[in-house]
């Protein structure tokens, strides 16, 4: 099986060393799963984890945590499993840290531990259970009886419990007063800092217009779905799984639909395909050279069996109307696609669960954290219920003439390839973010009419 970037395996974690004790290939992972063995799931980039899995199929229970920037665990919720395809939440623990000075777990710090009662066995009679230590500011997270559920994961697919853990409220560093505030309480002590200057930029390397040649044959390529999945409506046989060691498990049949979003405006044809939690001032653009101007950007939605689970399976920026003859990786400065093995492809980072497309002229212009234009809060508390609801967002920004397209990645954090189509005469079609949400999967056929 192939191991994602962004998703790490383990024996166990190691509080103290807060790394995990034991790697495990993803194949040796799996067999535990197979076999009700325990291991843990570390997601999320090397050195920032977000969210920590540990499986204990034996008992049916899974244990999730999530951390702050500074790894420190904020959350744990223990699920066990309640039917076939279920999960319930039974406990739900949380840490609010002061500052950055309090350690992990710190006894002084306004704590909660919730207990749901047995929802497995007297389900939505047993009212909560709130242990609270402390007073923060805002209140300690309450959930309704419906919001205690998740799906069962199979092995690989671990946005049950990420997307359960990211939509928990992650309460920020308390912030000083202005100092405007202060001016009744007399002289400040010392002088105010100076304001820091700004720290220079590193150049944008230059755009290149050439076809990647010296892409490595072994390396991954995209599959036909990169192509269909804006097309018509169709019908997709998702890859198999494997339920036991050696026993496959059918994949579920989904429906793919593509539906324009809105427009991309590249004022400088510079693209920027990034987390937008992580957009800054080291950050490059692609060095393909796109055209400059307004292209329509789609997006393909698969909808699961149930008609409530949607993900997004791609999402698409049309350049021309010439179809595409190939392929080929869409590169950052630095990265040389001859050093590929086989099987592997480069891949942007998600780490908030969400991708966005935007124009490279935003990092001269939108550097400054205290704006939030950028900053993945203000997309999820902002404009959540548009993200999630329609599956993207457009964000408009007058300064530079510019937008941002976000969209949810797939199955959420992780790493995700992007492409490169171009036509016969070698001009660039379309970018295509790929969130493998189809990868491996069939092309049954198109959607019956009614």
């Amino acid at each position: 099986m192939r191991q994602r970037p962004g998703i790490a395996y383990g024996a166990r974690w190691h509080p103290q060393q807060r790394a995990i004790d034991e790697p495990l290939p993803a194949a040796d992972a799996e067999r535990r799963h197979g076999a009700g063995e325990p291991y843990v799931v570390l997601l999320g980039p090397a050195g920032r984890p977000r969210h920590l899995v540990e499986v204990d199929g034996l008992h049916a229970r899974l244990l999730a945590w999530s951390f702050d920037e500074l790894q420190r665990r904020t959350f744990r919720v223990e699920f066990r499993q309640a039917d076939r395809d279920r999960m319930a939440l039974l406990e739900m623990t949380e840490w609010r840290y002061p500052d950055a000075s309090a350690p992990e777990f710190d006894t002084d710090v306004p704590r909660c531990l919730t207990t749901f009662g047995s929802e497995i066995t007297r389900p939505g009679r047993d009212a909560p259970i709130v242990q609270a230590i402390g007073t923060p500011t805002p209140p300690f997270r309450a959930l309704g009886p419906d919001e205690r559920w998740i799906a069962v994961p199979r092995f690989g697919s671990w946005s049950g419990p990420a997307d359960f853990l990211s939509g928990l409220p992650q309460p920020p560093f308390p912030v000083p007063e202005p100092v405007e505030t202060l001016r009744d309480f007399g002289p400040l002590p010392h002088p105010p800092a100076p304001p820091r200057a700004p720290q220079p930029r590193p150049p944008i390397a230059p755009p290149v217009s050439e076809p990647v040649r010296d892409w490595a044959p072994g390396a991954a390529r995209p599959g036909p779905e990169m192509v269909t999945m804006f097309g018509p409506p169709a019908r997709y046989l998702l890859e198999a799984g494997e339920s036991e060691p050696g026993e496959s498990e059918p994949g579920e049949e989904v429906v793919v639909q593509a539906r324009e979003v809105g427009r991309l405006q590249l004022p400088t044809g510079r693209l920027l395909v990034t987390d937008p939690a992580y957009l800054g001032a080291d950050l490059q653009p692609l060095t393909v050279a796109l055209p400059t101007g307004s292209h329509p950007v789609t997006v393909a939605i698969a909808t699961f069996p149930d008609r409530t689970e949607k993900r997004v399976a791609g999402c698409r920026i049309s350049l021309r109307e010439e179809p595409v003859a190939y392929w080929e990786p869409a590169l950052q400065p630095g990265q040389d696609p001859s050093t590929l093995g086989d099987g592997q492809y480069f891949v942007v980072g998600v780490d908030s669960g969400v991708l966005a497309f935007t124009d490279a002229v935003i990092l001269h212009h939108r550097l400054d954290p205290s704006s939030g234009w950028y900053e993945v809060r203000g997309v999820r508390d902002e404009l959540r219920d548009e993200l999630w609801r329609e599956r993207s967002v457009v964000m408009e920004d007058p300064d530079t003439a510019t937008n941002m397209i976000v969209f949810p990645s797939g199955f959420g954090d992780g790493g995700y390839p992007v492409w490169i189509g171009r036509c016969a005469e070698h001009d660039v079609v379309c970018v295509v973010a790929d969130t493998e949400v189809l990868a491996g999967s069939t092309l049954v056929g198109p959607v019956e009419p009614g």
